[in-house]
Parts: structure tokens; C-alpha cells; sequence
């Protein structure tokens, strides 16, 4: 596969993980069991296939010398650095037209620098396979099946199958669906044709920007003229000119949903966005109570409680069930499991009055 990139998306607010992920410190850089970070161990996984020169990183400003820290082998030059945020699509564009001036025949993979992915050989067998179909010119997403009716994911419906090797089977995507409610979810799961999207992509970087030329010219266009910038004296400022003033916009709205070209492999990766405190919580080891601690800690009587504890101090819980314990210098947060998607919301509060 020696015209193979992997292209990182690193951008992320760090609100749902608060207060341990901020955004200054989103979750990318959070540590996982293995002692890495997500963000390390998302280009780990893929390190035997593609070289350091073969290695991107679409990043924001603020937070490319964290991506440096963490991936020192990636040329400094690969980190593509966003003035704004903009979304997927300009991201996606951008690294694209970047790879393409080297290499016009490269296959660009893209992947979220902030989940969790236990398969790391499934994944690399799904790419074998969806290589061979980006290199016919399709657009190729790697689906996650479902194994559990998950409202908090949008997903894939697929239809009739068009390839398959190295063990795994290539469909034709269907249709995007945003975030089911349960009932809509249930179904999807018995239906066995759907789905979730993990945001893994695969494509020829020609393909990729004919369909920004077809579906968003704008982008399409001005990326061009940022790339052509690029290794001159006036690069920073057209880049700087240019981006804020690009639609924001994801990659699956933008061009995705409107392609007839798109496949799905789907496969069992043993994916976790890690969207909250109890999925992160849920990668630490749990002892007989089903308490999972990191740092300092002595419960009585309490089952199922996740404890983060990030300061020297000893935290003690008696009788608690389903909670979750945040320990900061500054601060400390504590959450029934039931709660855990308003974390967010507390975060954007804390930010408002910081």
C-alpha cells in the first residue's frame, strides 16, 4: 500500500470529559490503560502501514504543540494547523489538496484522533480491502456494526453487497440517519443493515477532490488556493485570509450524503467514542464492586462508582452507587451515571464565567 496516508483529525472542544479534558487539553491527549494517549494510540495502530512522511495531522492552532509532544515522529510540516475550526469537510479538503501535490495517485485514510479502537488488526485487514476499492475510485467508510441500539451515534443503512476480501464484504451505502431515539435504534439493530458511523474514511485523494469541486466548490477552490501558498514567504497570511471565511460544514453533510459513490465495510472493531465519563471510565480496569479508580482511593460499600482522582489527596466514598467522582486541584465534580451527558453542559457554563 505505498501510496497510503493517514490523515488525523484533531480537533475537538473537550467539554463531555470535563473538567479533566478542557479546550485547551481535549480528549485526544487524555491518557488511556496503556499509558498512551488516544491521540498516539489512533496513529499506532496504523504505524505499520504508512510511514512518518505518510502521516497528517489537521489540527487547531492552539493545540499543535500538544500533537508535536505526542506524535514527535510526524514532521512538523504534516501538521496542518486550522487559524478556526471550520468542521470535517475543510479539514478533510485541505489535507487532501496537501497530499495530492506530492503524491496525485495517494489513497488518504482518515481517522478521529479521540476514540478508542480494541481490533487494531481487524482494522488494519478492513483497510486492506478498502485500499483496493479507493484505488477503483470509490469512497469507502468503515462502518462499526452495531451491539447495542446506541441513540447517541448516527448510522449507515447499506444495500447490496459489490466486493469483499481479506475476510470482510463491501456494501453500497444507502442513506445517513442522524441519532435515533431507542425505539428507532431497536429497530435498526434487528433490521442487521445498518450501521454506525465512526467517521473512518478511505479514498483516492482525486476522487475526494472532484467531489468538493461537484458538491462544494467554494471549499474546492479556495483550498486550492491556500495549497498553492503553501512552502512561500506569503503562506500563514492567505491561510489566514482564506479559512475563517470558509463555510463550516462536516464531510457526511457536505458530500457524503449527497454521493452516489460511497461504500461501507462494516466490521466489529471494538470502537468507543469515548463520549463520556462512563465510557472513559469504563477502559480503566474495575475491581469486585465494579469500582474503576485512578489515583487515591477508599470506598466502603459503594459499587459501580467511577473515581478520577488527578490530585494527591486521598478520596473516601461510603454507600454510593451508579456516581461518578471528578477530583481536580480546582475543582471537583461528582455525577450520577444517569447525568453523564450534561458534564457538557456544566463545562459550557464553567467556560462562560471563566
Amino acid at each position: 500500500m505505498k501510496h497510503l496516508n493517514a490523515v488525523i483529525l484533531a480537533g475537538g472542544s473537550g467539554t463531555r470529559l470535563w473538567p479533566l479534558s478542557t479546550p485547551t487539553f481535549p480528549k485526544q491527549f487524555l491518557p488511556l490503560p496503556s499509558g498512551n494517549s488516544m491521540i498516539q494510540e489512533t496513529l499506532l495502530r496504523v504505524s505499520s502501514l504508512v510511514s512518518s512522511e505518510q502521516s497528517w495531522v489537521v489540527t487547531g492552532h492552539s493545540m499543535a504543540n500538544l500533537v508535536e509532544e505526542h506524535l514527535p515522529s510526524i514532521p512538523s510540516n504534516h501538521v496542518l494547523r486550522e487559524p478556526v475550526g471550520r468542521g470535517s469537510a475543510p479539514a478533510i479538503a485541505w489535507a487532501a489538496a496537501t497530499i495530492a501535490r506530492k503524491d496525485p495517485e495517494a489513497i488518504m485514510a482518515i481517522f478521529s484522533a479521540d476514540a478508542v479502537i480494541e481490533h487494531a488488526e481487524t482494522l488494519r485487514q478492513t483497510l486492506y480491502l478498502a485500499y483496493e476499492l479507493a484505488e477503483q475510485g470509490k469512497l469507502v467508510t468503515i462502518g462499526i456494526q452495531p451491539t447495542a441500539p446506541e441513540t447517541g451515534y448516527g448510522y449507515i443503512r447499506f444495500a447490496q453487497q459489490i466486493s469483499e476480501g481479506y475476510g470482510y464484504q463491501a456494501f453500497q451505502a444507502e442513506r445517513f440517519v442522524e441519532k435515533p431515539n431507542l425505539e428507532i435504534a431497536q429497530r435498526y439493530l434487528r433490521d442487521g443493515h445498518y450501521v454506525w458511523n465512526a467517521g473512518i474514511f478511505i479514498w483516492n485523494v482525486k476522487a475526494i477532490l472532484a467531489q468538493f469541486q461537484q458538491h462544494l466548490p467554494d471549499i474546492g477552490h479556495k483550498m486550492q488556493a491556500i495549497v498553492q501558498a503553501q512552502s512561500t514567504d506569503n503562506e500563514q497570511e492567505v491561510l489566514d485570509e482564506i479559512w475563517p471565511a470558509l463555510q463550516s460544514i462536516t464531510i457526511d453533510y457536505g458530500i457524503l450524503e449527497k454521493t452516489t459513490n460511497l461504500v461501507v465495510i462494516p466490521a466489529q472493531l471494538g470502537w468507543n467514542d469515548v463520549g463520556n465519563w462512563e465510557q472513559y471510565g469504563a477502559l480503566f480496569p474495575a475491581d469486585e464492586q465494579g469500582i474503576r479508580a485512578v489515583g487515591s482511593h477508599i470506598g466502603l460499600g459503594s459499587q459501580n462508582v467511577i473515581v478520577y482522582n488527578n490530585t494527591p489527596r486521598r478520596i473516601y466514598t461510603i454507600g454510593l452507587e451508579d456516581v461518578i467522582v471528578v477530583e481536580m486541584d480546582d475543582l471537583t465534580v461528582i455525577c450520577h451515571k444517569a447525568h453523564v451527558q450534561r458534564v457538557k453542559e456544566l463545562a459550557e457554563q464553567h467556560n462562560k464565567k471563566s
